[in-house]
């Protein structure tokens, strides 16, 4: 399903649109600033971490003078389902080189971003127990059957192992945040939330 929409150059105005784009954008389309358009349409980054600034949205873009290809734009109205669209959008030029405007194309791309977040998600969850989760308990297996030990070996030793455990629990604890984040930003029940590793590791470790 794709929509076109045209802007006045100038004042960065929308001044047309087709049925369609109303549907795809979740309200009634009306004429607003060019710096309001993210916020009154609900336009936010690819994956919807945050809203977009007036010189990223497509359409601003493209009055301006921008060709835009297969930029992916995410609306979160309020109340309203999480939709992804693929946005392209290139300036109209009078026959003397003048600006006059712009259109843009969208084509609602929802489910194709969901089948590839799903896939995202397999692929990370399968690496992160793979990769990181299975040598790590082996790890801390072999650490605990030694510290069941350790009043055997000399003090220093027993310092070594003790932090050895500390860092591979710390360790199990990133890996289970990192699954869990996982989950809040790539499965259905997470969708548009738009989750950061950085920022969920740190509010894990700075509550």
């Amino acid at each position: 399903r794709s929509a076109a929409q045209e802007v006045e150059a100038e004042f960065g105005l929308p001044v047309l649109a087709v049925a369609g784009l109303e549907q795809l954008l979740q309200r009634p389309f009306v004429a607003v600033p060019a710096e309001s358009v993210a916020e009154v349409f609900h336009l936010y980054s690819e994956g919807g971490a945050r809203l977009l600034q007036p010189h990223e949205v497509p359409i601003v873009r493209a009055s301006r003078g921008e060709v835009v290809e297969d930029a992916i734009v995410t609306v979160k109205a309020p109340g309203q389902p999480v939709r992804h669209l693929r946005v392209n959008a290139t300036p109209m030029v009078g026959l003397r080189g003048e600006r006059q405007g712009a259109w843009a194309v969208m084509t609602d791309v929802t489910s194709l971003v969901a089948a590839a977040r799903g896939e995202l998600n397999r692929s990370l969850a399968e690496t992160v127990n793979h990769n990181l989760r299975t040598p790590l308990t082996t790890m801390l297996g072999h650490a605990e059957l030694l510290i069941d030990q350790q009043d055997d070996f000399p003090p220093q030793a027993t310092r070594s192992l003790q932090a050895l455990w500390r860092a591979g629990q710390r360790l199990n604890d990133v890996v289970t945040w990192i699954s869990e984040w996982i989950d809040l930003a790539y499965t259905s029940g997470g969708e548009g939330k738009g989750a950061d590793l950085a920022e969920y590791l740190d509010r894990d470790v700075h509550p």
